[in-house]
């Protein structure tokens, strides 16, 4: 008898076994296109042995657990991608408005506008009684101002946006954090009792990639099941409190900028990777630097050409303002181009000054006298252009090296269909063939009793 019935519990044993093994392979199937999704696998062992005067007996298969098939060091690896991509990518978008603010080589570019300028003044010392000339020479100097005008305050406007960009990134970024401690509370109380939580943990991997991409986010997963998240060199998720980041502003010269700081202490964090480092560095470091080396151009041009041009008779210096955003013509001439300076004595044929500023051109006025004012510019040009491609290219080197590790992971937790369609086809034909030894159990049970 303890035969017979131990056959039935060894076929009901099975049954329920494979019959949980098949919904987990159709829940796989049911999710294939599910972002984040990680594949389930049914941990399937042997029940305990029975010990009889026959000897020791198996006594079916049990259901240990569901597991997901993660791989941490894959997780680790790809966050770690992640962040260096986001960083670059932000970094070269950055660069990319900037060069295409400066636009050179171009028509309309500053490098045409100083040739531009120079030249109209070697025209004016070949005819400087000429009316016509003066003329050009004011247009060109205000055509000149305007462009370093419009270039500062092009550049301005990208900071701004980086600024607006940030206050939208920490906001996002304060969400996904109370949502990461919020899916630590709730993955804590479910598996209270053993086993574990998919789909909250799905989601918070999700959480987590983003907050590695954005700002460079680390992770440690305790014994708990919880999280715990650091980033700006602090601890910012652990358990289920987050401390939150707040973009703060102040005034920087008469504009308003954004820092961001931890809002429980008002520290600064350290950003070393993600999208919001490479924003940041930009931001300031890059443009700050270019809007500086404006500015010296600027001054280079105002007084290098103010020192020419007050030894004539008007005695007026040409251009005012020593920074790019306010550059201008001094009213007095942009109004009455008779009083351009051609030459020191206003003789008919003088021409001195005139010759003086358009020689200008290739005078070493910058970087401690090492340097034309073109030859300053080509080189600022030059260093965003090699920042811009050195930028592209690691964006597009980090952009592969996510993509390869992402395939490593996809290949772990992913789900493929041809496997899991194999998988069903063998659990289906072990679930029939339990049905079926539970059945002929059964038989052979009735038998014995009907005897």
């Amino acid at each position: 008898m303890p035969g017979l019935v131990q056959g039935l519990e060894i076929a009901r044993r099975a049954l329920f076994a494979h019959q949980a093994s098949l919904n987990v392979t159709g829940n796989n199937i049911a999710n294939v296109s599910t972002p984040g999704y990680t594949r389930q696998v049914v941990d399937l062992v042997p029940s305990p042995s029975e010990r009889t005067p026959e000897g020791v007996l198996g006594t079916g298969v049990v259901m240990q657990s569901v597991k997901r098939a993660r791989d941490i060091f894959l997780d680790i690896q790809i966050r770690d991608e992640m962040g260096l991509a986001g960083k670059w990518s932000a970094r070269s978008n950055i660069l990319t408005q900037v060069e295409s603010v400066i636009n050179e080589p171009s028509d309309d570019g500053l490098s045409s506008l100083l040739d531009g300028f120079w030249d109209s003044w070697l025209d004016l010392s070949n005819n400087p009684e000429d009316p016509a000339a003066r003329s050009v020479v004011v247009q060109s100097g205000v055509t000149l101002a305007d462009g370093l005008r419009q270039t500062d305050f092009r550049l301005r406007q990208i900071m701004d946006a980086a600024d607006a960009d940030i206050e939208q990134r920490v906001a996002n970024l304060n969400s996904l954090f109370q949502e990461a401690a919020n899916l630590n509370a709730q993955i804590r109380r479910a598996e209270v009792g053993g086993g574990v939580e998919s789909n909250l943990r799905d989601r918070r991997d999700l959480i987590l990639d983003e907050l590695a991409q954005k700002g460079g986010a680390t992770n440690l997963v305790r014994t708990d099941g919880t999280v715990v998240v650091r980033m700006g060199g602090r601890t910012v998720v652990e358990g289920n409190s987050s401390v939150p980041l707040e973009a703060q502003r102040y005034n920087d010269d008469g504009r308003v900028r954004v820092r961001i700081v931890f809002a429980e202490d008002k520290t600064s964090p350290s950003f070393l990777s993600g999208e919001l480092a490479g924003l940041l560095e930009a931001r300031d470091q890059v443009l700050p630097d270019f809007l500086s080396k404006m500015d010296q151009m600027t001054q280079a041009i105002t007084t290098s050409v103010n020192r020419i041009h007050e030894a004539g008779p008007s005695h007026l210096p040409f251009f005012r303002g020593d920074r790019a955003q306010i550059l201008e013509v001094v009213p007095e001439i942009a109004g009455d181009p008779s009083q351009v300076n051609a030459g020191t004595t206003g003789d008919a044929g003088d021409n001195d000054i005139a010759l003086a500023v358009a020689a200008l051109r290739d005078a070493r006025v910058m970087s401690r006298s090492t340097a034309s004012i073109p030859d300053f510019y080509r080189s600022v040009v030059a260093e965003i252009g090699s920042l811009g491609q050195q930028a592209k290219l690691l964006s597009d080197s980090q952009d592969k090296a996510v993509q390869s590790v992402e395939a490593q992971r996809q290949s772990a937790i992913g789900v493929n269909l041809d496997e899991e369609l194999t998988r069903m086809m063998t659990t289906q034909k072990a679930y029939e063939a339990a049905a079926r030894l539970f059945s002929t159990v059964s038989t052979m049970l009735d038998t014995l009793l009907k005897m």
